[in-house]
């Protein structure tokens, strides 16, 4: 098991739908995926044709699982997972665990890393496509706005994979700081590539 457990979600309705962001409560989760750089998991409740652990989408099911990567000394991964991923999960499915991990030092939140490192530099591009793009060179599998649309079509397992592919793709935007010591985002003063030091 690795000490770092990234965590992505998607939902299958839309900020503007329900009011703004601020009302978490109202978000539907569709699909949660986990990855600790072996291992992924997808919870969800569709039937999915996936080569990961598919479990059901339950507060119970996904609590657990977390609660117990932190009770063996894991951390929780995520890109603004303090931000959105754990207050709609403890709002809309509610899972306690998520309030709990939110009070907890077991959440890293690569968003908010970079936004704070940033600050000593230039504004930069804090979104995870740009982040991966100029520092992995790798892309999203879709746009995050286009989830919700597909679910809404039936391609759950589209979905699922563009989740978990999310959850891997801010796993190693994590390990790329960690050993690099810094990460690669757009200005969006200078427009150019620039690198931000990160002390993860």
């Amino acid at each position: 098991m690795s000490d770092i457990m990234a965590l992505d979600i998607e939902t299958s309705n839309f900020s503007h739908e329900i009011g703004g962001w601020k009302n978490t409560h109202l978000f539907e989760p569709s699909v949660v995926a986990t990855w600790d750089g072996n291992d992924g998991t997808i919870y969800c409740n569709k039937g999915l044709n996936s080569d990961s652990t598919v479990k059901a989408l339950h507060p119970k099911t996904l609590g657990d699982d977390l609660a117990d990567h932190v009770e063996k000394g894991g951390k929780i991964l995520g890109h603004n997972i303090k931000g959105f991923d754990l207050p709609v999960l403890r709002d809309a499915l509610d899972c306690w665990t998520a309030s709990d991990l939110m009070k907890s030092d077991s959440v890293i939140d690569t968003r908010h890393l970079v936004s704070k490192a940033a600050l000593s530099a230039s504004k930069v591009d804090t979104s995870l496509g740009m982040l991966t793009k100029h520092s992995l060179g790798t892309s999203k599998l879709m746009n995050s706005a286009d989830a919700p649309i597909a679910w809404r079509e039936g391609k759950y397992d589209e979905v699922a994979k563009y989740c978990l592919s999310d959850a891997k793709l801010t796993y190693d935007l994590y390990q790329f700081g960690k050993s690099e010591g810094y990460i690669s985002s757009r200005s969006l003063e200078t427009g150019e590539v620039v690198e931000i030091e990160v002390d993860w």
